[in-house]
Formats: structure tokens, C-alpha cells, sequence
């Protein structure tokens, strides 16, 4: 009477190993399968591959040659909401106002040409002026002023809205169905990885290294209907002790 339960149990047993055994396995799939490429890659000087999966390289001449290595630990995921789309928008703005600004400078410009002719002839010379020239040339300072604070402005607009944008292109890069990421919201998901791998460096002899890689993968809401999830990508590296 006992053997249905003890056979019920053995099947249990061997069913949890091997669950167990797929876990430990497969548990870090996506990164096996990422760095796996990447080393190799590096190692054969195959950039077109590396441009779409990593931002640097494992440079054999400078960190040498990954010749095996080992997965000891993945960090939690960090989310981060994107805002290239709020950006461009925001760029778009900033573009919009240097444009009225810069007609108005214009216009300003070509009716009192003469004037400012004369005045940066002045300038240049050091010679001081006087009168209707001395007025016009404050309210021209004003505008040249402006015009670099306008400029200064776009440019930080544009830094801003461009943070992360590389990234999330590369993770969503695709040929055959190119992709506006400014166009859609999403998020950005990191993560750390650490690699414990035998290294063989340009001159000397094969050494254990540990480094600390940061991967990363964009996700944009409601493209052509649907979430589209980009490939995950090395965004970073870091030699665990320098």
C-alpha cells in the first residue's frame, strides 16, 4: 500500500531537481548570453556587432582578452521613467522662441545697419561714442546679450532632452522598422552584473579579474499599437579594486 506514495514521492523529488537545475542554469540567461557575445566580439574585433549590443568595448589592447568567465551576482532592477518624449517637446519649444527672437534681432539688425556698422568699427578701435550712437550701442549689447543667454538656453534644453536618448536608440535599434524614440514614453530598466572571468592581458600572464557591468534595456509604450521592448545593451564597466 505504501509504494503509490513513495513512488509519488521520488517523482516529486526528480521533479524539483531538475526544476532546480533549470533555475540555476537558465537563472541568468539573458546575461550568459549577452556577455557571451560581447567577449567575444571584443576579442575578435567584430565592432558591427558590438555597436548594437554595448556601448564600449572589452578593448584587448587595453583590458586584454576575456577567456572565460562566470556570472556571481545580478543586482535588482532599477526603473526609470524616459522623458525624451516631454523633452522634444520642450526642445521644440525652446527652438520656437530662439526663432521669434532671432527675427526680432534681425529686424532690429537691418534698421539701424549703418549705426552698427559704425559702432563695431568703434568697438574694435576703442574709440568711445557719443549721443545717438552711444544709446543704439547699449540697446545693442542688450541684444547681443540676449542672443548668447537664447543660445545658452537651447543648449541646455537640448542636453536635457537628449539624457538617455543613446541608449534607448540602441536598445530599440532596428533597420527594417527604424524608430523616433522622442515620439513614444516608456521606461528604462538597469541593472548591475557582476563577472568574475580569467583575463588574459596584452603582455603577461592570464589573471582572475572581477568587474561590475551595467546593462540596461528600453521599453516604449504603444508603438503601432503595442509595447515595443529593445534588446538589453552594456552601458557600462567597472573593474571591481581600481
Amino acid at each position: 500500500m505504501s509504494r503509490p506514495n513513495t513512488f509519488r514521492v521520488l517523482v516529486f523529488s526528480v521533479l524539483m531537481i531538475v526544476a532546480l537545475m533549470a533555475a540555476a542554469c537558465g537563472g541568468n540567461a539573458d546575461e550568459q548570453v549577452l556577455f557571451n557575445k560581447y567577449f567575444q566580439s571584443s576579442k575578435m574585433g567584430d565592432n558591427l556587432t558590438l555597436a548594437n549590443i554595448a556601448t564600449m568595448p572589452f578593448d584587448p589592447a587595453k583590458d586584454g582578452q576575456m577567456t572565460s568567465f562566470s556570472i556571481k551576482e545580478v543586482s535588482p532592477d532599477r526603473v526609470m521613467q524616459l522623458t525624451l518624449k516631454a523633452g522634444a517637446e520642450e526642445m521644440r519649444a525652446a527652438q520656437a522662441k530662439e526663432k521669434e527672437f532671432s527675427a526680432k534681432k534681425q529686424a532690429f539688425q537691418d534698421d539701424n545697419t549703418v549705426a552698427i556698422e559704425r559702432i563695431v568699427k568703434a568697438e574694435q578701435k576703442g574709440t568711445k561714442l557719443a549721443g545717438r550712437d552711444l544709446e543704439l550701442e547699449k540697446t545693442w549689447s542688450k541684444w547681443r546679450e540676449d542672443a548668447k543667454a537664447m543660445s545658452q538656453t537651447v543648449s541646455d534644453v537640448r542636453k536635457k532632452a537628449n539624457e538617455g536618448r543613446q541608449v534607448v536608440e540602441l536598445s530599440c535599434v532596428d533597420q527594417r522598422n527604424p524608430i523616433d524614440v522622442t515620439a513614444y514614453d516608456g521606461s528604462l530598466v538597469t541593472r548591475d552584473v557582476t563577472i568574475t572571468g580569467k583575463v588574459k592581458p596584452p603582455t603577461g600572464e592570464t589573471v582572475e579579474k572581477t568587474f561590475v557591468f551595467t546593462i540596461s534595456q528600453a521599453t516604449l509604450k504603444n508603438v503601432n499599437g503595442k509595447d515595443f521592448v529593445g534588446r538589453w545593451i552594456i552601458t557600462d564597466k567597472k573593474e571591481v579594486g581600481k
